[in-house]
């Protein structure tokens, strides 16, 4: 793997990990804030893209062509998914070891995302797990039934 790509790929992690706590406290995602403070969060959130870029670019000459030592659009793509990958699992990682106490004993109802406005992203995802399992023989049941 060369250099380039191991840089690129700490670009894309560490500006997909300031973009998504900026959505999350755009959206009241409290289960997604790494920080308690939304104004803490939007800052970080805000400051992480941009010192990233800065980085990236001001290190060194970037502006390479594939043929020439730089990514091809293959590389690109492969990074730039496993960079944005890395940080939403990082990020529901440390919101979820953050948030814990918060999250004890609230339980909500609200289906998908909206769950993430009270609960950290694991909670959801269990309780949304053991309400489909409730559920799906009442919903399968006219598509197996004669």
């Amino acid at each position: 793997m060369k250099d380039f790509s191991i840089d690129y790929y700490i670009l894309v992690s560490v500006a997909s990990m300031g973009v998504l706590q900026l959505a999350a406290t755009r959206s009241g995602l409290k289960g997604l804030l790494v920080f308690k403070s939304p104004l803490v969060t939007r800052i970080v959130g805000a400051v992480l893209p941009l010192a990233s870029i800065i980085w990236f670019f001001g290190s060194e000459n970037r502006n390479v062509s594939d043929h020439l030592g730089g990514l091809s659009s293959n590389e690109i793509a492969l990074t730039f998914f496993v960079g944005a990958l890395t940080a939403w699992v990082v990020t529901v990682a440390v919101s979820s070891v953050v948030n814990a106490r918060a999250d004890q004993g609230a339980a909500t109802n609200a289906p998908g995302i909206d769950a993430l406005r009270d609960t950290t992203y694991f909670r959801a995802l269990s309780l949304n797990i053991r309400h489909r399992s409730r559920i799906w023989r009442a919903q399968t049941k006219q598509y197996f039934s004669g």
